[in-house]
């Protein structure tokens, strides 16, 4: 998969990845984004290798169109938006398992 992420949590979500072993690669592409009101920012790619699943219904009522990838742990899901850039990392909701 690809995941853009913020250049301030490029460390955060790196630590992540390694800690549960995901294979991935922080490769030297940057990009500058723009979201309608907010400030420009700064977005690195990330290649990594994780199993895209279906979005957990807790958090399909979100109007923008989201991607969710399971960690291995399975304690964390990382959720993107299409094109993906990342949106956040949560906890999978109580009883729900894949």
């Amino acid at each position: 998969m690809e995941l853009y992420v913020p250049t301030t949590q490029l460390k955060e979500v790196s630590g992540v990845l390694a800690k549960e072993g995901v294979t991935y690669e922080v490769t030297d592409k940057t990009f500058s984004l723009a979201v309608q009101g907010k400030e420009a920012y700064e977005v690195t790619e990330i290649m990594a290798k994780l199993l895209e699943i279906e979005v957990p219904a807790l958090y399909e009522d979100d109007p923008r169109s989201l991607r969710a990838y399971l960690l291995p742990s399975k304690k964390k899901i990382i959720l993107t938006d299409i094109d993906g850039n990342l949106d956040r990392m949560v906890e999978p909701p109580p009883g729900w398992e894949r």
